[in-house]
């Protein structure tokens, strides 16, 4: 529900061309920033990773997610960007756990792809050919959100990890902004700190603490909700029609999720 929010909220901004991608992305991340820095202190002595080396590759992923996506945005359709987004994500979940010899049952794989089988019928009337390099740039970040939420899950204390990530992330927030100073309307700007403080800040967090107790593959797939649950947000608070085609594909994205979970694992 977190990155539903986030989605919308990033489709409300940037739907005003007045609001600038990489100006949405910068106030994003440093009001997470800003709002994790406290935790920061409050869990920095308890163990983080077992490799150190990661700590320094998970805010560029971070940020790498953040400013490929927005920039994707402005030039892509919804369903296009969404399909190739969460396709990146799989393709790089997906592939890490079996390079890591967890593999999936045939259960688990038919689980999968009804799930992935779902988002495509879902997102089939918006889907059209996009300009090459906007494709490029959401499946940059699907990737980086893929190996961001990889290293997530060897981390032991995810709180300060994603505190940390943010926190880190500022240096390269305030030299982009040097460099392409931050076009907003006031709007705009209140949308990036909800995105950053709220459903990108305390989302983060909470992805970081349940990604330790799934399995790669599993932790690829849950994701696949997020274009259903946005579309059913949309109903709530945008008065959106209920039509045929979110329920039947919300069936087969929550149906696959549950027999990819409920699968037993294939012993390694």
């Amino acid at each position: 529900m977190a990155f539903a929010a986030n989605s919308v909220l990033c489709r409300l901004a940037l739907v005003d061309s007045q609001n600038n991608p990489i100006g949405f992305t910068l106030v994003r991340l440093f009001s997470g920033a800003l709002v994790l820095v406290f935790f920061l202190f409050k869990f920095r002595k308890l163990e983080v990773s077992p490799s150190k080396g990661l700590q320094y590759l998970a805010p560029l992923f971070l940020f790498s997610y953040a400013l490929f996506f927005s920039l994707a945005y402005v030039q892509i359709s919804v369903g296009t960007g969404a399909l190739i987004l969460f396709g990146s994500v799989q393709l790089t979940m997906i592939s890490a756990s079996l390079f890591n010899n967890q593999r999936m049952t045939l259960w688990q794989w038919s689980g999968a792809g009804f799930a992935m089988l779902g988002l495509v019928y879902l997102l089939l009337p918006g889907i059209h050919m996009p300009p090459l390099h906007a494709a490029a740039f959401m499946a940059v970040a699907g990737m980086s959100w893929g190996f961001y939420s990889l290293i997530g899950q060897k981390n032991r204390n995810p709180i300060y990890a994603t505190a940390r990530n943010f926190v880190m992330t500022s240096p390269l927030v305030v030299l982009l902004a040097i460099i392409f100073p931050i076009n907003l309307t006031p709007q705009g700007w209140t949308l990036a700190i909800l995105s950053g403080a709220v459903t990108s800040g305390f989302g983060y967090v909470l992805w970081y603490l349940v990604l330790k107790d799934l399995v790669t593959s599993t932790a690829a797939i849950v994701q696949l909700s997020v274009p259903a649950i946005t579309a059913f947000g949309g109903i709530l608070f945008l008065g959106e029609s209920l039509h045929q085609r979110l329920v039947i594909s919300s069936l087969l994205i929550f149906c696959g999720i549950i027999l990819k979970v409920k699968a037993v694992p294939k012993k390694t």
